[in-house]
């Protein structure tokens, strides 16, 4: 069975991916819980509902172990990679993380594309929910997918989940000062460009599709919510396939939940889900062949870590002992 390393796992994203490898034991035979950061470093964790404590990474761990799991920023994780074993796999989540830090892999989609010894992206949330839609829609041929994607606090650490707090508290409360660290400016009650939209997840998405994928194009406003990420997207085919083949294909996908009473569907629903909630798909009155679709999805669960816990499995059965 495998050795597994998690790196960083004590933020939000590394706490998800404990308790999703907890829930799947059979994947492994130990889990080393490493970190290079001092504050980190000897803190309490759990894993398995055994208690453990996070350990300083020194030069050699990496090399010894079959697979390991990076949380944590970019350029921390860029650093460490090289210190990966010959026949290790190194699966990265980082949301800024480009086609250039290695192949990205999605649940359901692309997965026969894991390749032990490899470095594997488990890439932005939004990758992962656009992929995964587009995916059971290829036999229609779209030729075009046009999105805008409204990200979590969530998706930017725990720092920014307590400055939406501290700035909702002292908004309602009528305080003119409140915490702008992480933002630059108010993000309560609140929308913003993202400053990582420099990584092309339109690029990602075609990736993870291969052949025949659409032209992916996708637009990313910060909110002031906690969680969930939420998809509008715009779907353009060459022949028009029909309101009900859309719908049919999206049924089909284990992973999408296409929900029956869609107009109260928001971030909130997607909380602690393992699915991608699809609500309303509308044809647009101006162009045949033209949809409009909501969605929404946990960045954490369905976003982060059940996708990486998917990679891990996907070449654990390609052979790593």
């Amino acid at each position: 069975m495998t050795v597994v390393a998690l790196v960083h796992p004590s933020d939000l994203l590394g706490k998800e991916v404990r308790e999703a490898l907890s829930r799947r034991k059979e994947l492994w035979r130990e889990i080393r819980l490493l970190t290079n950061d001092d504050d980190e470093a000897g803190t309490l964790a759990e894993i398995a509902g055994a208690a453990t404590f996070v350990q300083n990474l020194d030069e050699s761990d990496l090399s010894t172990v079959d697979c390991a799991i990076f949380c944590g920023d970019l350029a921390t994780t860029r650093a460490l990679l090289p210190r990966l074993g010959a026949a290790s796999t190194g699966i990265v989540l980082a949301p800024d993380a480009e086609n250039s830090d290695g192949q990205p892999i999605v649940a359901g989609v692309n997965l026969d594309q894991a390749r032990r010894g490899e470095v594997l992206l488990s890439p932005h949330p939004g990758v992962i929910g656009l992929a995964s839609i587009l995916a059971p829609l290829m036999s229609l041929s779209p030729r075009q997918a046009t999105a805008t994607l409204i990200e979590p606090a969530s998706l930017h650490g725990g720092a920014a989940l307590d400055e939406v707090l501290e700035q909702t508290r002292g908004i309602l409360a009528f305080q003119g000062e409140w915490p702008k660290e992480v933002y630059g400016t108010q993000i309560a009650f609140n929308f913003l460009p993202d400053l990582h939209a420099g990584t092309n997840l339109g690029s990602l998405t075609a990736e993870a599709l291969g052949e025949g994928a659409p032209t992916c194009t996708v637009q990313r406003l910060r909110a002031g919510v906690f969680h969930g990420c939420s998809l509008s997207l715009c779907l353009e085919f060459g022949d028009d396939p029909g309101l009900d083949a859309v719908r049919d294909c999206l049924t089909e996908q284990p992973l999408i939940e296409v929900v029956e009473d869609p107009d109260d569907l928001g971030p909130i629903q997607s909380a602690a889900r393992d699915e991608i909630l699809v609500g309303r798909i509308t044809p647009d009155p101006t162009s045949d062949g033209r949809y409009w679709l909501w969605a929404v999805f946990d960045n954490l669960t369905v976003g982060g870590a059940n996708n990486a816990v998917s990679i891990l499995e996907a070449v654990t059965a390609r052979g790593i002992h």
